[in-house]
């Protein structure tokens, strides 16, 4: 598969013009580049500008709203729900996220649950927004379903991610963002491209049995055994539950039923350190990821990183040398 390196400003003018092709208002189609090219522009391929063409066939095939009208119903003063009106994931989560801080820089913190929403792109995202403002978050929604339960043969959690964002003086946030699954979709999507197997005890076959060869694969499974089982059911009771939405094997189904609203959930929860009466979160969490590098490693590793770092060197060299991008989704992005 061969790679185009494109100028950030270059991919995020074609993602932009595709969208709004596509239906999307300017501010939407650029929340959404800006969301997607992030992705990419920290190594998560998977949620990058690869998604646009599908995007673009649910907001065409009517299975996304275009001209969604957001709505926030304010609970409490720490606790809102912000209505998506089936529109763009992405921009219900920046609005969702923006909400949030201002709760938390007015009580201390702010919890905003989002329903009627749709697939919102890497949530890395949204906790490393808040942490611009100085504020911690923790972002979590559900998907449908491609992973086996602890002990099960068949799908019903999905890969349902969570993410951690905390500021760090003079430096980029420590940012913890991981699916609840054992491997990523676009994981195998690339073994199945280069035809190598993946790893031991990280997906199911159509009978059920661990398989490593991807062309095989009908389930993932849930890392750390029952651990990850039981935290992609809590983030799925959390916020499909929560809101009264749909759960598991209810949920819509991202590829296929185009025309249906996916009607998803998610929640942002975001805390002011300054008024819980700690003007030095920043500067300690420095203190703490510093030490962490200064572990010794061991045998075989260079050196102990701390959550992110990876993304920064990734981000730094695409902002160096260009954005690795398909050929295939280049040509798509380019197309008339």
């Amino acid at each position: 598969m061969s790679m185009v390196l494109v100028k950030e400003n270059d991919l995020k003018a074609l993602a932009f013009n595709k969208l709004a092709q596509a239906g999307l208002d300017a501010e939407t189609a650029q929340q959404v580049t800006d969301v997607l090219v992030h992705a990419d522009m920290t190594g998560v391929h998977s949620h990058g500008v690869i998604r646009v063409e599908h995007y673009c066939t649910r907001l065409k095939a009517g299975g996304l709203n275009p001209k969604a009208n957001f709505s926030i119903e304010q609970i409490s003063p720490s606790v809102a729900i912000l209505d998506s009106d089936d529109g763009m994931g992405h921009s219900a989560l920046i609005a969702a996220t923006d909400h949030a801080v201002k709760l938390a820089k007015e009580t201390g913190l702010g919890f905003v649950s989002i329903k009627n929403t749709s697939h919102c792109g890497a949530l890395s995202y949204f906790v490393e927004r808040a942490t611009a403002r100085g504020t911690l978050a923790i972002a979590m929604t559900q998907t449908d379903t491609c992973v086996a339960p602890h002990g099960g043969a068949e799908r019903f959690l999905g890969t349902n991610p969570i993410a951690f964002g905390f500021p760090v003086k003079d430096s980029s946030p420590m940012i913890v963002d991981m699916a609840t699954s054992a491997i990523a979709f676009g994981k195998i999507l690339h073994a199945k491209e280069t035809g190598k197997p993946i790893g031991h005890g990280l997906a199911l076959d159509k009978d059920g049995n661990v398989t490593t060869d991807p062309h095989k694969i009908e389930n993932l499974l849930p890392f750390g055994g029952h651990k990850g089982s039981g935290i992609a059911l809590a983030i799925d009771a959390l916020t499909g539950v929560l809101m009264g939405a749909n759960f598991g094997n209810h949920i819509v189904r991202m590829y296929g039923d185009y025309d249906k609203m996916r009607k998803l959930a998610s929640l942002v929860i975001v805390i002011d350190p300054q008024r819980l009466g700690n003007p030095f979160f920043a500067a300690t969490m420095s203190a703490m990821v510093n030490e962490l590098r200064a572990v010794k490693p061991m045998p075989g590793v260079d050196n102990v990183l701390a959550p992110n770092d990876p993304q920064v060197a990734y981000k730094e060299k695409c902002l160096k040398d260009g954005i690795p991008v398909a050929e295939g989704i280049y040509q798509y992005l380019a197309g008339q």
